[in-house]
């Protein structure tokens, strides 16, 4: 449990404490409620976003440059996958911290992302011609 989650856990509790105190049991149905509202928004987008990646094969991308460019540090994996509209294909071992990604489109570019505890911190772009040249990705 790391410490963003024992936060939400706390924060949600002192809500429904301080509900309780300010307005009874109405107060605690009606926070209650919300929570339960919020939570069910969160699982509806990700059955969503999982259910556009099963329409399409793992790790394929549209456009891997254009993928790449709209990446940035810090976001989820949820929402990459969400951007890529397919699941990538894993390439450390389950369970392994850092966790690498790879997205290839039709053309042969590759997109490689590294995830941290369910966040980018780094991605790589590696053009087909630079494979056939014998270069690296950047």
């Amino acid at each position: 449990m790391n410490w963003r989650t024992l936060l939400l856990t706390l924060g949600l509790a002192g809500l429904l404490y301080a509900s309780f105190r300010a307005f009874g049991w109405w107060g605690f149905s009606l926070t209650s409620s919300g929570i339960i509202f919020w939570l069910l928004q969160h699982v509806t987008r990700l059955m969503k976003t999982m259910e556009s990646a099963a329409e399409r094969p793992v790790g394929s991308v549209d456009n891997a440059v254009m993928f790449h460019a709209s990446l940035h540090k810090g976001l989820r994996l949820l929402n990459v996958i969400g951007q890529a509209r397919s699941l990538g294909q894993l390439q450390t071992e389950t369970g392994q911290q850092p966790e690498i990604f790879l997205w290839q489109d039709a053309h042969g570019d590759k997109v490689a992302c590294e995830f941290k505890e369910g966040r980018l911190v780094q991605w790589t772009l590696q053009r087909q011609a630079e494979v056939s040249e014998g270069g690296g990705g950047t």
